[in-house]
């Protein structure tokens, strides 16, 4: 009896301790995935937070800086300002936004799939907002008006005054366009992507692991929309797009 006892021991404890080593090295490598596909993720809230302030800052800038002085500059040559049509002409203001807005660079399939696990309208709020930052309509629809219509003062000049006040009708439609649409992409990331990927980031799942680099573009974000504050679109903004126009009065 001694004999089938000792015998059994021999095979039960080492049955068991390459049991308990193979599940050490089981739950080792659990673990290291596990830290791996977080880490991911935090790079993938960080990287689309990046691209947000990236966005967000161009889209302001050229709102401030070349978007509003243009259209005051139409509206004062509508109302009769010679000078000023003359001045645009000579400095070449009409030609503007030549270059596209950033473009945002693609994220690993990898990176985006372990976001999409745990909350796949997220996937697809970072899919819109590179599907409207590429939408360059707008811009280029600017640039052929000017090709064809603004580029040369004494063709311009020698039109009649209502083929004049058509073409810079035209051009301030353009840049009417151009503004909201980018008050558009501003909308989007201050009131949507931005707070998803926030709260995102503020699961328990993120608590011991290092967010610097993602509160750092957070906090550019909230720098850039205090600085441009007076540029920004108001709250009802989305409200407004999506129920003014047409649609208002039909309802």
């Amino acid at each position: 009896m001694s004999e089938a006892v000792m015998f059994s021991d021999k095979l039960v404890l080492p049955l068991l301790a390459t049991l308990g080593a193979s599940l050490t090295i089981l739950f080792i490598q659990l673990n290291t995935r596990r830290v791996k596909e977080t880490k991911q993720k935090i790079y993938t809230a960080s990287y689309i937070m990046h691209q947000c302030y990236k966005i967000l800052f161009s889209e302001l800038s050229i709102i401030k800086a070349t978007i509003v002085p243009h259209i005051k500059a139409i509206e004062r040559i509508l109302e009769g300002d010679e000078k000023l049509l003359t001045t645009m002409f000579l400095a070449n203001e009409f030609d503007i936004l030549k270059v596209p807005s950033p473009k945002i660079t693609n994220l690993p399939d990898d990176y985006l799939l372990v976001v999409g696990y745990d909350d796949i309208q997220l996937v697809s709020i970072y899919e819109t907002l590179a599907y409207i930052n590429s939408d360059d309509t707008y811009r280029q629809d600017l640039n052929e008006c000017v090709k064809n219509k603004l580029k040369n003062m004494n063709a311009f000049m020698v039109l009649t005054a209502e083929e004049k006040t058509d073409i810079l009708h035209e051009y301030y439609d353009h840049l009417i366009s151009i503004e909201h649409a980018s008050k558009r992409k501003i909308f989007f990331i201050l009131y949507q992507v931005a707070p998803s990927f926030s709260r995102y980031v503020r699961r328990y799942q993120f608590w011991l692991y290092s967010k610097r680099s993602l509160n750092t573009e957070k906090q550019k974000i909230k720098n850039a929309a205090a600085e441009y504050k007076d540029y920004l679109p108001a709250a009802d903004f989305g409200h407004e797009s999506m129920n003014g126009g047409i649609q208002k009065e039909i309802t």
